[in-house]
């Protein structure tokens, strides 16, 4: 936030107190031939009582940042390496053993603020020195000679500050500030940012913000005591716009190339959830976390925005996809307002749409024949555009369509002129397949009856005859002698004559 960095700093660390009770102030630049720049770095520095050394593995777990080793070999080439780094405000240098001469054979950069709290940790070490940025120092100083007095004054504390997402509300709460005798009032007010966020005030020390769109917000928290002592501090809420989030929450968590073991967490915007990973300990991404509230916090609902975006979902410009039903809801919730963007072209149109004069009368005509849900077998008749006529159907008793008669003069009365050019889609064309279908079905199972009919008459035919032929053999008399003989004396005589020498 917008408060003085070491007065945050010096409320946080036991640790803290001990390293300051033991600093000397030197100035490095003194009667030295130097570059402007490198004069003034110098004098921006404190060095520490030698002996303390940083405790790495504390100081990341609680949210300091390993930035660089240079490759330097003197305490004030360290000290300018961290002047270039605007975010370094600790130097820890390793000295060459037995040597008083300022001659270094490590140099560590860090940063020891998180959410402007200090956080680093130092523990004895023989042969290392530290040096701290004079603000950091300064401020504590400050607040040891503002507690000295009788009646302390109070101290206004709001938490971390924020990074959120655009349009997420958030709660700014005092309830941390604290005073010997009591504090009797809380004032918030905005310092920084777009003038149109709604505050709206809760508790006595809470107040909710609004509105908040893609940028960067102050707010002041003033507190009174009983004595009408005052102290004030300010809070930042960054509101994410679409390539901060690419950065804080799309980004794949990072390891980094460190061996260390500190847990952190990261959003993950497959499963729109916030999750834990083991961080090495150096060169991390912004999207690593020191507490869950911080990512759940900054990357509340966002999802990939790489614009495949399939249906039932509605593509925002920057490429991020939401539910469809979203789209003109009248709230924003793509975070480029896209949603809400042609809304009033989308209804301009439909309403467009429903000034055209449409007559009424012979859209039934084009709708397919419909049983309706009833089990009922009534003959009716139906329109069919493909063929111009009506035909028949079976009606189940109710519901259906209107394209339902009960006459087929009646049927063709009131659908007369309808062609196929006026049925769209391809129901139709399903509908008369399946009708060409069971027709073709229909002949067939007529040819193959006729066929079967006409095998079953000649069967019927061969045996009838068959029959008829044995009951005629039957009724032929037997052979007598008289027959025979008779039948004899014809032959001879047919033999004997011929039919030029029989006489007359």
């Amino acid at each position: 936030g917008g408060e003085d960095q070491g007065t945050k700093m010096a409320r946080g660390s036991p640790w803290f107190a001990l390293w300051v009770c033991l600093v000397l102030v030197v100035d490095f630049g003194e009667g030295q031939e130097e570059k402007p720049f490198g004069e003034k770095c110098l004098e921006d520095f404190t060095a520490g009582m030698p002996d303390l050394v940083l405790d790495i593995d504390a100081s990341v777990q609680n949210g300091a940042t390993f930035l660089s080793s240079p490759m330097v070999h003197r305490s004030r080439d360290c000290m300018r390496a961290c002047c270039k780094d605007p975010t370094c405000n600790l130097a820890l240098v390793e000295q060459v053993p037995g040597t008083e001469e300022d001659h270094i054979q490590g140099c560590f950069l860090l940063n020891c603020l998180y959410d402007q709290a200090f956080v680093c940790r130092f523990a004895r070490k023989f042969g290392f020195l530290n040096f701290l940025r004079k603000d950091v120092y300064d401020s504590y100083v400050a607040m040891q000679d503002h507690r000295s007095s009788d009646d302390h004054p109070p101290i206004a504390r709001t938490g971390m500050d924020m990074r959120v997402q655009p349009g997420e509300p958030v709660m700014l709460r005092g309830t941390e500030s604290t005073d010997d005798r009591g504090i009797v009032s809380y004032e918030w007010k905005q310092i920084l940012g777009d003038p149109s966020v709604e505050m709206k005030k809760h508790e006595e020390d809470q107040v909710e913000i609004s509105n908040l769109q893609a940028g960067t917000y102050v707010f002041q928290l003033t507190v009174t005591d009983t004595a009408q002592q005052q102290d004030f501090t300010n809070i930042t809420i960054v509101v994410l716009n679409s390539e901060q989030t690419e950065e804080h929450c799309l980004t794949p968590k990072k390891v980094g190339w460190c061996r260390g073991s500190f847990p952190r967490w990261f959003y993950n915007p497959s499963l729109q959830q916030c999750e834990e990973f083991i961080f090495g300990g150096c060169k991390a991404n912004k999207n690593n976390y020191l507490r869950e509230e911080e990512c759940q916090l900054a990357c509340k609902n966002v999802r990939v925005c790489n614009g495949n975006c399939q249906s039932p979902l509605f593509r925002c410009k920057d490429g991020c996809c939401i539910d469809a039903y979203l789209e003109c809801d009248e709230t924003l919730d793509c975070a480029d307002g896209s949603d809400e963007m042609y809304c009033e072209q989308y209804a301009r149109e439909f309403n467009r749409l429903q000034k055209i004069n449409v007559t009424h009368k012979q859209g039934h005509c084009v709708d397919l024949p419909d049983t309706g849900q009833c089990t009922e077998s009534i003959p009716r008749w139906y329109y069919n555009p493909f063929s111009e006529k009506c035909d028949p159907f079976t009606y189940g008793g109710c519901g259906g369509n209107n394209n339902n008669f009960e006459e087929e003069e009646e049927c063709m009365k009131s659908c007369s002129g309808i062609t196929k050019a006026d049925a769209i889609g391809r129901r139709w064309e399903s509908f008369e397949s399946q009708s060409a279908i069971l027709s073709a079905f229909e002949v067939v199972i007529a040819a193959l009856l006729g066929i079967c009919i006409m095998v079953v008459l000649a069967i019927i035919g061969y045996f009838f005859l068959k029959n008829r032929k044995k009951k005629n053999s039957r009724r032929r008399q037997p052979t007598t002698a008289t027959n025979s003989t008779l039948s004899t004396t014809e032959d001879t005589e047919h033999l004997f004559y011929s039919s030029t020498t029989k006489p007359v």
